[in-house]
């Protein structure tokens, strides 16, 4: 997530089922399409999946659906930031040899 706005987020988007790996697209979502309990925890960075797809009726009627669910991480600690410069200065040293 980029930006939070008053009534819509800024977001750029990984297209897993093309194989991406890396952001390819950015879009604007309205708030009215997160949930109550997840938007009071969003902040900018915040990871997301945007499923989107069809649903079948039992009767074979199809409807388009879209569901936006946030990932629930831990917040990274002061303890884990300096574990990760530890270790990026010996990777760093490693490639200095």
């Amino acid at each position: 997530m980029v930006e939070i706005l008053t009534d819509e987020l800024v977001v750029r988007l990984v297209d897993l089922t093309a194989g991406s790996t890396h952001e390819e697209e950015e879009a604007t979502i309205p708030l009215a399409e997160i949930a109550e309990g997840d938007a009071a925890a969003m902040r900018v960075g915040s990871i997301f999946r945007w499923v989107i797809g069809y649903e079948r009726s039992p009767a074979g009627t199809k409807k388009r659906v879209s569901q936006i669910v946030f990932r629930d991480l831990p917040r990274m600690t002061e303890q884990d930031f300096q574990e990760g410069k530890k270790w990026a200065r010996e990777t760093m040293r490693a490639f200095d040899r």
